[in-house]
């Protein structure tokens, strides 16, 4: 029976800084085992961790979601599939930083997340996704897009407010942070496990209340946006429909399928001149 290590992975993009690491078995009879809650961690120590994993249980395949680039062949600017997405996030009063190599401790020649992939031989493209043999996928995803996609947006309350709602102000770090819309990201991402059976990610999730010390408020965000991560890792392994926005060559993300955020993206796609089919497709295990 096929086993795999589904991983959810916010790296913090530098080395400098420690993200969140969290991880489940999903077993091919559709049973999950659990393996704790998501752990404080940089990249040596997620890397760690993950072979602590596999040395731990018979698997046939591991698939890890990282909140990060990992195909950056621009000097400068914003990847094509930032670029891409900015104008949904945008429309929601959200914003995305770009990734280039000229951000040379993030994405430089001697950035941790090239030594991250080269340690575990990683396989970049989810379009060629196999339990047929012991191998690591790597797939970039975005927890703001996934946020769009299953709707988890509130009413816009700006005096002329958007149709298509906003974001939620769930980050610590950010001067605009809101208690009320934490607890809205909480609610819906333990919803979200409880219904696949993760009783335990759902408990986390919603016994761990904010600490009084941003800095301890803020490793909490990376530990939930860790389970974010992870749920767009379960979403595949479940054979559910997602959305590969971007391309092998230039970066890609992937994230849930949600209807209205296809139909954005394609929209985009035709004002930017791009063939809409090259860069917004379906992706289904």
């Amino acid at each position: 029976m096929p086993t795999t290590l589904v991983i959810g992975f916010d790296s913090a993009w530098s080395g400098n800084n420690s993200g969140a690491i969290v991880g489940v078995l999903k077993r091919g009879d559709g049973s999950c085992e659990p393996l704790g809650g998501p752990l404080s961690a940089n990249f040596d120590q997620a890397t760690t961790q993950i072979n602590a994993w596999k040395k731990d249980h018979d698997l046939t395949a591991t698939l890890i979601l990282i909140d990060q680039p990992i195909i950056v062949e621009n000097k400068s600017g914003q990847r094509d599939v930032e670029n891409l997405v900015s104008s949904t996030v945008g429309k929601r009063y959200g914003g995305v930083q770009p990734a280039n190599k000229g951000k040379v401790e993030m994405f430089g020649k001697d950035a941790p997340i090239w030594k991250f992939l080269d340690d575990h031989y990683a396989c970049l493209d989810p379009t060629k996704f196999t339990q047929s043999q012991l191998a690591i996928w790597v797939i970039e995803t975005y927890p703001v897009l996934t946020m769009i996609a299953l709707n988890w947006l509130l009413a816009d309350n700006h005096p002329n407010p958007r149709q298509t709602g906003r974001l939620p102000k769930y980050n610590p770090a950010n001067r605009n942070f809101s208690p009320y819309d934490w607890k809205f990201v909480c609610e819906h991402a333990a919803k979200a496990f409880e219904q696949m059976g993760m009783q335990h990610l759902a408990e986390w999730i919603i016994n761990n209340p904010l600490p009084e010390k941003r800095g301890e408020r803020k490793k909490l965000q990376d530990r939930l946006d860790a389970c974010l991560c992870l749920l767009v890792g379960l979403y595949l392994i479940e054979g559910r429909e997602c959305l590969m926005i971007g391309n092998m060559e230039s970066g890609y993300m992937v994230i849930p399928h949600g209807m209205q955020l296809h139909d954005e993206l394609v929209a985009r796609c035709e004002d930017t001149g791009r063939r809409h089919a090259d860069w917004v497709r379906k992706l289904k295990f």
